[in-house]
């Protein structure tokens, strides 16, 4: 009979496990190429892209109504979440400015580029049904030689949320990203002109 009611509860634990399956979340590049045939020009490496502690996890990290941060065990980033920021950034960035010299750190045999974007994510928020904050600072500086930065700049914006799930989350977290790299390009443009490797 205990074997009975073991195999019960396991099966019924089983049958849990089964009717929650993890739900997976990517950042994808979106903004139009703004060429048919891009330029090759002055290569620049996007990252690397650096996030408040915490956030360095597979799990989606939220706040809930009291402040409290959750984590969501069955809702996961597709890949580490700096990585997929300076990849999504990079693509958004190449598109619009017409170049396909626009890469994600780290690439290997790619060097250092003749230009690095680095991001440095200050704030991060999530909070389902209420908002997604997203505030990066940002510098633009030579691959090799002198550190003047040849431009910089600071992105703070939020996204309603009308939902409390996840997918809202991820979603208006999307958009932000797509609103970062539509700055970045319109920033770094004049700035790529002119520089000179």
């Amino acid at each position: 009979m205990k074997i009975i009611a073991l195999s019960l509860t396991a099966l019924a634990l089983l049958s849990a496990c089964a009717s929650s399956p993890t739900t997976f979340h990517q950042l994808r590049p979106a903004l139009p190429a703004a060429s048919q045939n891009p330029a090759q020009g002055v290569s620049v490496m996007v990252g690397p892209a650096t996030l408040p502690a915490g956030l360095e996890r597979p799990q989606l990290v939220v706040e809930g109504a009291g402040g409290n941060i959750e984590l969501l065990d069955l809702q996961r980033w597709a890949g580490p979440l700096d990585r997929m920021l300076s990849q999504t950034v990079a693509t958004d960035v190449s598109r619009a400015l017409g170049l396909v010299s626009v890469y994600a750190y780290p690439q290997p045999g790619m060097g250092g580029g003749d230009v690095r974007l680095l991001l440095d994510v200050r704030q991060l928020r999530l909070r389902p049904g209420r908002d997604a904050t997203l505030e990066v600072a940002w510098q633009a500086v030579p691959g090799r030689g002198e550190r003047q930065p040849l431009a910089s700049g600071y992105f703070n914006r939020s996204q309603p949320l009308a939902a409390t799930d996840a997918t809202a989350a991820a979603a208006a977290l999307q958009a932000l990203v797509t609103e970062l790299s539509r700055q970045l390009a319109g920033d770094l443009g004049p700035a790529l002109a002119a520089f000179k490797p």
